[in-house]
């Protein structure tokens, strides 16, 4: 083995130099992430496990949890998933009653939609419009009463409108203000209502396609077909045809699912307006424990400490090894290597991209003392020489 000190100067300040920005770049790396988690749009890395390549692609996209975002396009499981959310957000931040009422409102929508109305004009007759399964009067509460499953459609607000056209007097101005109110207010979709729209009755979204297959299904065959083509390519024409499909896949996911994952924010952001000044100040509830939240957990965690520990100098050698293990992993969900789709972006690779030869230099800090020429591990030496010599 060489004699280290017969390294110069220069090369052992450059050493160190080169492990401090290292050590730097996973910090600042680490820190910019845990700022985002308490921001309406924390970091993760869903995004780069989703567009994994190579040979352990489908063991990187299984960690996402839903790589195609198909999850996104069945009612049941978006539902499950508000559902899990919406007892979340109570429990965490504590609603009271009144605001659980309006959260119910906001996700589940409302049983019935009602307007003032002192008295029911005797021109009025809901069943002679065939309206009397969606529209009623309660006299005991002096309310007009609409169905909060079935809604007013604007035709069948006319319809109401248009039996007391010729009337006139303050009972009518004010049972027309009542139907117009009612009607503005059962206008308003609850989120679960807007998803069933889109997912099922949304002629733009779920509409069809030569009179046969709906949008969402045309997606998912695209998935199938991407995901077929990705593992029988082989030759360099059949990978230039994969970016087409795979861009192709892409835009029809963002269109099918993107409206879904839209609402999902919307509804987020709408129900932080219910909350006072006290309950905003607890942040934002913890998200649940699945593979992707271990995942950004692991990598948040280890960016931030094995940063700190490069800098700092200390356990220097096992800091350099894990940091490199874990770029390494970083490098093989999307490694340059022929045969292997190129991954969307500015960099263009060829076996060694800045991935790779981090984790080389980092491996040259697993053979060198770097800590004892700067670092915390040389006082850590010093002290376990003294603690021998007094031994001796």
């Amino acid at each position: 083995m060489s004699d280290l000190r017969r390294l110069s100067t220069a090369a052992v300040v450059l050493l160190v130099v080169l492990r401090l920005s290292i050590g730097w770049q996973l910090l600042y790396e680490g820190l910019w992430k845990i700022q985002t988690l308490s921001t309406p749009t924390p970091w993760s890395a869903s995004g780069y496990l989703t567009n994994a390549q190579g040979p352990l692609r489908d063991v990187f996209r299984s960690l996402s949890g839903d790589p195609a975002d198909l999850n996104w396009l069945d009612e049941a499981k978006v539902v499950a998933r508000w559902d899990a959310w919406k007892n979340r957000f109570i429990t965490h931040y504590q609603l009271n009653d009144a605001q659980i009422g309006r959260l119910n409102r906001l996700v589940d929508g409302s049983s019935r939609f009602v307007a003032d109305l002192e008295k029911l004009p005797p021109d009025v007759d809901f069943a002679a419009v065939r309206l009397d399964t969606i529209v009623s009067y309660n006299s005991d509460e002096k309310r007009l009463v609409i169905d909060g499953k079935r809604h007013l459609k604007p035709s069948e607000r006319d319809k109401l409108l248009n039996q007391v056209a010729d009337k006139t007097g303050p009972e009518y101005e004010a049972y027309r203000k009542a139907v117009r109110d009612a009607f503005s207010r059962s206008s308003r979709l609850a989120y679960k209502e807007r998803l069933r729209g889109h997912l099922n009755g949304n002629p733009e979204m779920a509409g069809r396609i030569d009179g046969r297959i709906s949008e969402i299904d045309l997606y998912r065959q695209l998935v199938e077909r991407y995901d077929d083509k990705v593992a029988a390519a082989e030759l360099p024409f059949e990978f230039d045809h994969l970016k087409r499909v795979r861009e192709e896949t892409a835009s029809k996911g963002a269109e099918v699912a993107g409206p879904v994952k839209a609402m999902d924010s919307e509804m987020q952001e709408k129900a932080m307006e219910l909350l006072t000044v006290e309950q905003l100040q607890l942040g934002p509830p913890s998200p649940p424990l699945t593979p992707l939240r271990i995942a950004d957990i692991m990598t948040i965690g280890g960016l931030t400490v094995l940063g700190a520990l490069l800098i700092a100098g200390l356990f220097t050698r096992f800091a350099a090894l894990s940091a490199a293990f874990m770029i390494f992993g970083f490098y093989m969900a999307m490694p340059p290597w022929p045969g292997v789709p190129e991954v969307p972006g500015p960099e263009h690779s060829f076996i060694v991209n800045k991935n790779l030869v981090e984790v080389i230099a980092l491996l040259v800090f697993v053979t060198l003392p770097s800590g004892r020429w700067f670092g915390i591990d040389a006082y850590l030496a010093r002290m376990r020489e003294r603690r021998k010599t007094l031994k001796d």
